[in-house]
């Protein structure tokens, strides 16, 4: 899955930052050259998908100036509504007729034309019928891919790749904790999108970006309590901080919103239960900046009855770097997962 060839800077893109990250990948594990994190440009970003590109691009090259990134060819992650991957089942056929029966099969699912989507498919290892295929479809509206390439292009860079965040998570979870023998679901809990899949011996068997994060609490705060939102958000970060000037009522409002929230990831769960044919939740990770909102963690605990860990991306990440230290690691864990997981996709990794 790893190739210890040419290196590639991982760009996430989200909602509230920009995150890029370089890594070297050897024999001997995985070290993080560089790290960056800037915010994203106010209302560029919309549940994944880039409204201003050349706002985009400006984040971007400045953090890859300021912060001494040199390798100019880049992998960047898509999530979000215009990105569909869903596991389906197809006949089994010869190789040379695969792709066109994989197309014809996932025209069925997707909720946009065929023709206005690039679709790349993956066979897993394993199948629910002799007499099928288990295929995971990945597929992205071509304008929304255009978008987030004229990003990386105008800020100077090359887009290598491009790669979807989920299945980005799944290969720095693989390189930290290799491939697990029962089904565990991981989820990124960001600003607008929550990332969830499920892997299972070293396959994503299901993945869907939940469009619920740490905006809804910010939001629940702002327009209860007549403040701006930045305001709310500073509550929102206090409240979690636990600081005791925070207004009684802000917990109350953080509440309506965990209730939402955690009622969205359980229907989501619901929803891959039904369909998983007997492979059943053991565990769940967690990872991402909303995941250090005040009480969501336990409060999904308590609902789901399922046991949550952290997330650690650097479980099996040396330092390259000497502004790297084991402190600052230690911060950046709850946001670099994704653009860890795009840096370790090189030039020539098929998966």
């Amino acid at each position: 899955m790893f190739f210890a060839s040419k290196k590639i800077v991982g760009i996430d893109i989200g909602s509230s930052s920009i995150k890029l990250a370089e890594l070297s990948v050897t024999s001997g594990g995985a070290v993080l050259e560089n790290f960056a994190v800037v915010p994203s440009p106010q209302q560029a970003i919309t549940n994944g998908e880039i409204t201003d590109s050349i706002l985009v691009a400006d984040s971007i090259r400045s953090a890859f100036k300021e912060n001494g990134f040199k390798n100019k060819k880049a992998c960047v992650g898509l999530s979000g509504t215009a990105v569909i991957i869903k596991k389906i089942s197809i006949p089994r056929v010869e190789p040379k007729r695969l792709r066109e029966q994989v197309q014809y099969e996932a025209a069925q699912y997707l909720p946009f034309d065929v023709s206005q989507v690039t679709l790349e498919h993956h066979v897993l290892s394993f199948t629910s019928s002799p007499e099928n295929l288990d295929v995971l479809v990945v597929a992205a509206q071509n304008e929304y891919i255009l978008n987030y390439i004229s990003s990386v292009n105008q800020a100077g860079l090359k887009c290598g790749i491009l790669d979807v965040n989920s299945l980005a998570l799944a290969n720095i979870f693989e390189l930290n904790y290799g491939k697990t023998s029962e089904p565990v679901a991981l989820f990124n809990f960001g600003s607008n999108i929550t990332n969830f899949l499920v892997l299972f011996q070293g396959e994503v068997i299901f993945s869907r970006d939940i469009p619920v994060g740490g905006f809804h609490f910010t939001n629940e705060i702002s327009k209860n309590m007549g403040i701006t939102f930045d305001e709310a958000e500073t509550l929102k970060i206090s409240q979690s901080a636990e600081q005791k000037e925070v207004p009684e009522e802000t917990r109350t409002f953080m509440n309506i919103a965990l209730d939402y929230v955690t009622e969205e990831i359980r229907n989501s769960i619901d929803f891959y239960t039904a369909t998983a044919q007997g492979h059943l939740i053991t565990k769940a990770y967690y990872t991402g900046g909303a995941s250090l909102t005040v009480g969501l963690i336990q409060h999904l605990v308590d609902v789901l009855k399922l046991p949550f860990e952290m997330f650690n991306p650097a479980q099996n990440i040396r330092s390259g770097s000497k502004k790297i230290t084991p402190l600052y690691l230690q911060q950046i864990t709850p946001f670099c997962a994704i653009a860890c997981g795009l840096g370790v996709r090189l030039v020539g990794d098929n998966k």
